[in-house]
C-alpha cells in the first residue's frame, strides 16, 4: 500500500508540473510571436539575400550605419554612410526615401536593428537589416 501511494503522490506531482509546463508555454506564446511581427516593415536578411535584393531592385537605399573609419576601410557598392550616432541629423535627407526600399547594414548588426527600429517609428515602411552585419 505505501508503495501505491509513493507512486501516486509521483504521478500527481508529475501530472501537475506537466500541466504547469502547457500553461507557461501557452502563457509565452503570443509574446514570442509579437516579437516578430511588432516590427512588419522590418525584414531581417542575409548577406546573400540583400545581394540579390540590391541586384534587382531599382532605386534601393543602401545606408551603413558603422562610423566613418569602418566605413571608409571597406563598405557596399553605392551605401552611403549615416553613422547611427549621426541618424537625427540626417533626418530630413532620409524622409524622401520613406517608401523605397531601404537595406541598413554595420557590423555585427546591433547597430543596424537600432536604426531600422527608429526608422520604422518615423514611418519607414521598406526597411532590410542585413541581419549580422558584414563584419
Amino acid at each position: 500500500m505505501r508503495q501505491f501511494v509513493g507512486k501516486l503522490a509521483f504521478c500527481l506531482v508529475f501530472i501537475f508540473l506537466m500541466i504547469l509546463a502547457i500553461l507557461e508555454h501557452e502563457a509565452i506564446q503570443p509574446v514570442m510571436s509579437g516579437a516578430v511581427s511588432e516590427f512588419p516593415s522590418i525584414q531581417y536578411i542575409s548577406q546573400k539575400e540583400a545581394q540579390q535584393l540590391i541586384a534587382k531592385t531599382k532605386g534601393i537605399v543602401i545606408i551603413d550605419v558603422r562610423n566613418n573609419t569602418e566605413y571608409i576601410q571597406s563598405h557596399l557598392e553605392n551605401a552611403v554612410n549615416i553613422p547611427m550616432r549621426e541618424l537625427n541629423e540626417h533626418l530630413p535627407e532620409l524622409e524622401k526615401y520613406k517608401d523605397k526600399p531601404i537595406v541598413i547594414y554595420c557590423d555585427k548588426g546591433y547597430r543596424s536593428k537600432t536604426v531600422a527600429i527608429q526608422l520604422e517609428a518615423l514611418g519607414f515602411r521598406r526597411l532590410y537589416v542585413i541581419e549580422d552585419g558584414i563584419g
